[in-house]
């Protein structure tokens, strides 16, 4: 898989599970957050594709994905140990 594909998968099934994705012009490549029963991930759009996969890899890493598909190659890069 592509990066951009992968990243596209990544964004799929955030939302799929009700994260929110923020992307505007930051001083920092972002972070996952929740305020209250809401999820975000806030991200600089000015990053790379790979520090954007990073975060959100992370951000549903902190998920419950077990009621999610996802694909061999998302699974992979969703349980591999930091």
């Amino acid at each position: 898989m592509k990066k951009r594909e992968i990243l596209a998968e990544l964004t799929q099934i955030a939302c799929k599970i009700g994260i929110k994705i923020i992307e505007d012009k930051l001083l920092r490549k972002g972070d996952y957050c929740r305020v209250f029963e809401n999820k975000y991930v806030i991200m600089d759009k000015r990053i790379s594709e790979e520090d954007k996969m990073n975060i959100l890899i992370k951000a549903l890493k902190r998920n419950n994905l077990e009621n999610v598909y996802l694909t061999p190659k998302i699974r992979e890069l969703c349980t591999e140990k930091e």
